[in-house]
């Protein structure tokens, strides 16, 4: 329902979810290898890749979040090792520069360089 009411397509390896009539777009996701799926759909779509920005939740923008504002957000360890947020505009998650942060660093800079950025 929200792909549609957003007019946005549903990727998915699901095939009867795509076939759902209350879908504005479907597009199915042949691997089910992360790498594989990120090639795949940035090789069809071709997006405006604009990293670090989007919330994974909700889709909503992104801002800079001083540790004071989200403090109470956080779980102990993380407030007391991490020092740099960012807030989601619309749901309020809050985002750091995890353990897995270099990984995902060394993904998303691959992505922007093979297909821009």
């Amino acid at each position: 329902a929200r792909s549609a009411a957003e007019r946005r397509v549903m990727l998915s390896r699901d095939r009867g979810l795509l076939r759902r009539r209350e879908l504005w777009a479907g597009a199915y996701v042949y691997s089910d290898r992360p790498d594989e799926q990120l090639r795949d759909v940035l090789g069809r779509f071709t997006p405006e890749l604009r990293p670090w920005s989007r919330c994974t939740a909700c889709n909503g923008l992104l801002k800079e979040a001083r540790k004071e504002d989200v403090v109470d957000l956080l779980e102990g360890g993380t407030r007391g090792t991490y020092d740099v947020f960012a807030q989601c505009r619309t749901c309020g998650r809050v985002y750091w520069r995890g353990a897995h942060h270099d990984r995902l660093e060394r993904i998303v800079g691959r992505a922007v360089a093979e297909f821009g950025g």
